[in-house]
């Protein structure tokens, strides 16, 4: 038998990547390197998170970003001034120095603040980050020494007084703009009067409610509560004098810049006081104190800066006695038959916002009819009181006072929103310029209306400066048709200095001549001036006019520069462009 060997099949050996170590090393490469982008992509989802919710920006300003961690810093520090403003309201009101009414007031306006503070805060970033460039420019600087004397004025709640006044205004006679001298020597005799009175030993709240002609304050013995010295009321003065005197010792008679007459003093007495918990409070809050100390650094800089500019208009130099006429710009769609008008309004009750609940047989619509009707029988006797029984009898509020509008109105057409009853009197076919319509009842009460003009403004303003340049009274042309708060005085306005009112009107008022009128200058978006030049002198200006400067002369530089660059704001923070 033959035996054969079965031939023997040598296999080949496996690759070195088909090895169990060698397949192990590449799983584990591999779910190494699927951690890795893992981690990788969660690193960048967080960096993109961080930087959504950090470094983001939420505006800029000439080319300088604003970051989201920026805004929050700085809301956090707006909403805890907003917190110890409320905080100091209510100590105020415990100590006795406010009343609830005040209190409740002051609190409304802060909270209105506090809605609005979003793009608030947004925008006092803009203005820090820019201002602090125009600061530069101009040699502005804030050292640590003055942000602590920021910080420290910030802790620090000024002296306020209990403030009492007498007023004794000049009396004026229905129709005129202003009280005569008579009127006025008059009126100062009688506050010399009451202040021997008071000297001689007669009680203050006799006097007070004897001789004051102030109906708001007279029958309270002239009482104004606490104030401060950097109040408004009633007359800057009459404040700084009263704040110089000794406690319960009566000032001096001193002329207000309205014209009235007034003695004052202090019952009272609170000091200023330094609360020396103010920077724990805050950082108590998580706010550290050099994100603080940054934003004084801003608000000193916007100081320096802002007194810089303004120093440079309140020096000595030249400056006008100026009056006005003001119409404010028509709309651009006024049909064929637009008409101007003045009222005087009696409603029922003496509520013309509620008249429209009287009935009709309430014997309140009867009383206003019939003082309606009286008032027309008087203007048609003498039309040149129009303005002064508005200012003085009229019950829309917006007319009443030296600063109301004495009834004047926007142009109407038969298209205008207004109630029908009232506009078809004045849409009537046939009025002339200057006619009293007979009294016509709307949902607010009975009208008396005097016809003013007809279109256009252009016309108008021409008329009336024809009329001031044929020796018409400027003054009185401005209190029938001037649209300016200061219609009620006649139109004037002081004395005007380079800076105080825009370029376009102060090139129109330094180039009239002394004595005349100006051209009329129509700016567009606001309205139509026509000036009265009475006057010129080397003034350094004061008093009001010093703050008038003082809180504008800086605003319109800075909103000329603002302007000229490019500013981004995230909308949805700040939906505005206000400065």
């Amino acid at each position: 038998m033959t035996f054969r060997a079965k031939p023997v099949v040598k296999r080949d050996h496996r690759p070195a990547w088909e090895t169990q170590d060698r397949r192990n090393f590449y799983l584990n490469l591999g779910f190494g390197l699927i951690v890795l982008l893992a981690v990788l992509i969660l690193a960048i989802a967080a960096g993109i998170s961080y930087y959504n919710s950090h470094l983001a920006p939420v505006g800029s300003v000439d080319g300088e970003s604003i970051t989201k961690d920026e805004f929050t810093d700085r809301y956090k520090i707006e909403t805890w001034r907003l917190d110890e403003a409320v905080a100091r309201i209510r100590t105020s009101l415990a100590a006795g120095h406010l009343t609830e009414a005040q209190s409740t007031s002051l609190q409304s306006t802060i909270e209105q603040q506090r809605q609005q503070l979003p793009s608030t805060t947004l925008e006092r970033l803009i203005d820090t980050k820019y201002q602090a460039k125009l600061a530069a420019q101009e040699g502005v600087t804030a050292t640590p020494q003055d942000i602590d004397a920021r910080l420290a004025y910030e802790a620090t709640t000024p002296e306020s007084r209990h403030l009492w006044v007498i007023e004794v205004a000049p009396v004026t006679d229905l129709g005129a703009i202003g009280p005569s001298a008579a009127q006025k020597s008059a009126a100062k005799t009688k506050a010399e009067a009451a202040l021997k009175d008071i000297t001689d030993g007669k009680s203050w709240e006799d006097v007070a409610r004897t001789v004051s002609t102030d109906a708001s304050t007279g029958p309270q013995a002239g009482d104004l509560g606490w104030l401060q010295a950097n109040d408004s009321r009633p007359d800057e003065a009459w404040l700084k004098a009263v704040f110089a005197a000794a406690v319960n010792t009566p000032t001096a008679i001193i002329e207000g810049s309205d014209g009235v007459y007034r003695i004052g003093r202090a019952t009272e007495i609170a000091p200023s006081s330094v609360d020396p918990a103010y920077q724990t409070k805050f950082v108590n809050k998580g706010i550290p104190l050099d994100k603080y100390r940054t934003v004084l650094q801003g608000d000193v800089i916007h100081e320096k800066l802002q007194a810089k500019i303004v120093g440079d208009v309140t020096g000595a130099g030249p400056q006008r006695r100026v009056s006005e006429i003001y119409v404010r710009e028509a709309a651009a769609d006024l049909g064929t038959d637009a008409i101007k008008v003045r009222h005087i309004l009696f409603a029922p009750k003496g509520d013309p916002e509620n008249a429209s609940t009287v009935p009709a047989s309430d014997p309140s619509w009867a009383a206003a009819q019939s003082q309606a009707t009286a008032t027309y029988v008087r203007l048609k006797a003498d039309p040149n009181l129009f303005d002064a029984i508005a200012r003085k009898e009229s019950q829309e509020a917006q007319a009443q006072g030296p600063s109301g509008s004495g009834g004047k109105l926007p142009y109407f057409d038969s298209g205008s929103q207004v109630d029908q009853s009232f506009l078809a009197a004045i849409t009537a076919p046939g009025l002339k310029d200057g006619d009293i319509l007979p009294p016509v009842k709307s949902s607010f009460g009975w009208h008396v209306i005097q016809v003013m003009y007809h279109p256009t403004d252009a016309d108008h303003m021409k008329a009336l400066k024809t009329a001031a340049d044929g020796g018409k009274d400027f003054a009185i042309l401005a209190r029938d048709n001037s649209e300016a708060p200061s219609s009620g005085i006649g139109g004037d306005l002081g004395w005007i200095a380079k800076g105080q009112l825009t370029d376009q009107l102060t090139a129109a008022i330094f180039a009239t001549p002394i004595g005349k009128t100006s051209d009329v200058v129509t700016v567009a978006g606001d309205g139509s001036y026509l000036f009265k030049v009475t006057a010129e002198e080397t003034r350094t200006p004061e008093g009001r006019q010093l703050e008038e400067l003082t809180s504008t002369a800086f605003s319109r530089w800075y909103d000329a520069k603002k302007s000229a660059v490019t500013i981004t704001r995230d909308e949805s923070i700040a939906p505005t462009n206000a400065s």
